[in-house]
């Protein structure tokens, strides 16, 4: 692993090398104040519409009751609300969108795992839950703190989880050189039988190659494309039988993956 203030890059058992460039202390703060708007707006939401059956609810129950425990019910799901959107809302979007939030997605930011996997549940979790530490004393001095002081800006989250914010580099690149070819005449039908033992994380990094290959330079791209081809076959406990290249097969290894996904 070799990390600078700037950039950060691992080695993969196959010696192939993969740089990322970490998020600064200016755009994580600036995807974070984006999150925090859009969380305010869900709590806002939850709170007008407690006011609203709390309206209501005179004509459900007797006004005795009612008058003793509507500002209670109100208050008690109010900071109910802001508790689990406070922390659901960076562990759901997270751990379902690979790494991003609204905010993150906006700025082209991304958590992944310190190598280079994308994270999961856990990671998210652990990032999150520990949110509360990054943010003792007010407006998250702690974190700033660490952040400043870490090789890899990192927050306590971002260490216990094992975690580290990236920049996804993009390029526009005509469509038709990222979209999937269609699911005629496929030049190795052979997959179809090994497809339904692709796994979920697996597919997600085909998918993530395939989409950001053009990014690439043409020897990086050709490495990790063989290197990729190699781990299904080993997985598959079989040989490559196929004279097509290597991103036709792992293109057709994920057409066919989302085919059976959307039959299910």
């Amino acid at each position: 692993m070799e990390i600078t203030k700037e950039t950060f890059a691992i080695r993969t058992p196959e010696y192939v090398r993969f740089q990322y460039v970490l998020a600064g202390l200016g755009s994580r703060a600036t995807a974070f104040l984006l999150d925090t708007a859009i969380r305010f707006l869900f709590i806002l939401c939850i709170l007008f519409t407690a006011i609203l059956v709390s309206e209501w609810l005179p004509a459900l129950i007797p006004m005795d009751l009612f008058r003793k425990f509507s500002k209670t019910w109100i208050m008690a799901l109010g900071v109910l609300a802001y508790g689990v959107i406070d922390l659901g809302y960076f562990l759901f979007f997270e751990a379902l969108w690979s790494g991003q939030t609204p905010g993150k997605r906006q700025q082209r930011l991304r958590v992944i795992k310190s190598n280079g996997e994308p994270i999961g549940w856990l990671e998210s979790s652990i990032r999150n839950i520990l949110r509360a530490v990054d943010i003792l004393l007010g407006f998250y001095p702690v974190g700033l703190i660490v952040m400043f002081l870490s090789k890899s800006n990192q927050r306590l989250g971002d260490y216990a989880a094992g975690t580290v914010v990236i920049v996804e580099r993009r390029r526009k690149v005509p469509e038709s050189r990222t979209r999937l070819r269609p699911s005629v005449n496929l030049k190795y039908p052979e997959i179809q039988s090994h497809v339904t033992q692709l796994k979920a994380q697996q597919y997600q990094v085909l998918r993530s190659f395939l989409e950001r290959r053009e990014a690439m330079d043409e020897a990086h791209r050709r490495q990790i494309a063989r290197v990729l081809v190699r781990q299904l076959m080993e997985h598959w406990k079989t040989r490559p039988r196929f004279e097509v290249s290597n991103e036709v097969f792992l293109e057709e290894v994920v057409m066919l993956y989302e085919q059976t996904k959307r039959t299910v």
